[in-house]
């Protein structure tokens, strides 16, 4: 839902011309600021409204962030440790599927690294150029997500410094006055609009509601335990999630190497804080999977790269799982008496999208990845796990992520261009991908007589219509007087 939200937005934009805010189905958007719609706006003016030209920022940043990432660690840890945290930034699960969203979060991460980065550099050298950036990477941050993008790495720092000691150089860092000008500069110019434009409406949305309350409740049934994301770090890091065993046991050593310490303060800092958050989602940790990817990889020395061999262990069990995960889904929605009808309706369909061809594709990735795990002691420990890593992201690419587009965006799609040229109202449907899809704005309200509406199979309405479109659980229907 979130990359429909996204790129409805961003197609509205586009076509209304109004570009200082963003709108939903005709509605004010309070959930991100501007940057990542002028982002999606660009490349859609480039290259077409289409899913492609929405999702390519996102890998453009997701670039970014992994050559931010080697670039930091080349002059620091040396080229072999740079280029595996490269190597685990780019093919671990989370980090690569969020550069393939069209959504905020890879452009967060991007800040986020570029901001931490020149932080530590301003640290260890003094100099002031270093700092001035950091200032101006988190407001960018600012304009793309909000203040988390200065509450993760004014984090970090803050907590190194006061275990060194330190506090008047977090001081002098925080009250630098060309910092302050930069990054009022960047990001104020938009917020100030946005106030003025939306008044108290924008604040109470965007702040209160998707920042404060985010932390303080529980939103849109996000929830979870105080572990969630002790559980969910090591997922998103797949199939690279064993080497966090030799980082992990010399966590306390790294406490007398400075960047070290750094780098596990920010990683920790985001685990513990958005365990006190009562809204869960997964890609709030990859706030700090940047500096456990530069710690994972600076710890495979010390352990002489015996955990690289479970690499490709892992990655082919990530294959057998997404390959049986089509059959799993429709025993669930066979067995399921938790799920609604029209969640039970997309699950029945996942074996139907899913060829048998994609079986043979499986079963010639396993045999890959078998052949680069044999393969180790011609290879080296690195490159069979690089490349066993990369098989998965390709297998994920090409097999499961059209499979999950059709399962889940499948009828979307296809009741919309049903829905082309006819007046359409929604009355229960919560995916803005219909109106990206039909390429119009579709209303939240109840339809007129002779209006079409788009709704869910167990949201019927209870006013007279005639059925124009039904198809796994999605309605497409029009009111009669």
């Amino acid at each position: 839902m979130d990359e429909g939200a996204f790129a409805e937005a961003t197609r509205e934009m586009l076509a209304s011309g109004d570009y200082g805010f963003p709108m939903l189905d005709g509605a004010p958007r309070f959930d991100k600021p501007i940057l990542i719609y002028w982002l999606q706006a660009a490349a859609m003016a480039l290259f077409g409204v289409d899913t492609w030209s929405a999702r390519l920022p996102s890998a453009v940043a997701a670039v970014l962030w992994v050559f931010a990432t080697w670039h930091f660690a080349r002059h620091r840890f040396g080229a072999r440790p740079a280029l595996l945290a490269a190597t685990i930034l780019a093919t671990a699960i989370g980090p690569w599927a969020i550069g393939r969203a069209a959504t905020a979060d890879a452009w967060l991460n991007l800040w986020l690294a570029l901001a931490a980065f020149d932080a530590w550099r301003h640290i260890e050298s003094h100099r002031r150029a270093p700092l001035i950036r950091a200032y101006l990477w988190m407001a960018l941050g600012f304009l793309t997500k909000g203040p988390v993008a200065v509450l993760v790495p004014g984090a970090a720092v803050l907590l190194y410094c006061t275990a060194q000691r330190e506090w008047r150089r977090f001081w002098a860092m925080l009250r630098d006055p060309i910092g302050w000008l930069v990054f009022l500069a960047v990001a104020l110019p938009w917020y100030g609009y946005a106030l003025w434009r939306e008044g108290w409406a924008f604040v109470e949305g965007f702040f209160l509601k998707h920042n404060v309350q985010r932390f303080a409740d529980t939103l849109e049934r996000h929830g979870g335990d105080w572990w969630y994301f002790l559980a969910v770090t090591p997922l998103l890091l797949a199939p690279w999630t064993f080497l966090l065993v030799p980082a992990l046991t010399r966590i306390w050593a790294d406490r007398t190497v400075a960047l070290r310490r750094f780098l596990w303060f920010w990683a920790v800092f985001v685990v513990i804080f958005f365990s006190l958050a009562q809204t869960k989602l997964p890609h709030y940790a990859l706030y700090g999977i940047t500096p456990l990817a530069l710690l994972l990889a600076n710890h495979q020395d010390h352990a002489r790269g015996k955990w690289l061999a479970t690499v490709p262990v892992l990655a082919a069990l990530i294959v057998v799982i997404t390959a049986t995960l089509p059959a799993l889904l429709v025993e669930v929605a066979q067995r399921s008496d938790r799920l609604s009808p029209f969640h039970q309706a997309l699950a029945a369909s996942a074996l139907e999208a899913w060829p048998v061809e994609a079986y043979l594709a499986a079963g010639a990735v396993l045999l890959l990845i078998v052949a680069f795990w044999r393969c180790q002691a011609l290879l080296s420990s690195e490159i069979s796990a690089l490349l066993s890593a990369a098989v998965v992201c390709l297998w994920l690419a090409f097999r499961l992520l059209p499979w999950a587009g059709e399962v889940l965006q499948g009828p979307i799609q296809r009741a919309a261009v049903a829905a082309q040229g006819k007046a359409v109202v929604n009355v229960g449907l919560r995916a803005p991908s219909f109106s990206f899809y039909r390429q119009a704005i579709t209303p939240k309200r109840p339809p007129e007589p002779g209006e079409w509406f788009v709704t869910r199979i167990d949201r019927l309405p209870e006013f007279p219509y005639t059925l124009r479109y039904e198809a796994r659980g999605v309605v497409l229907g029009e009111r009669t007087p």
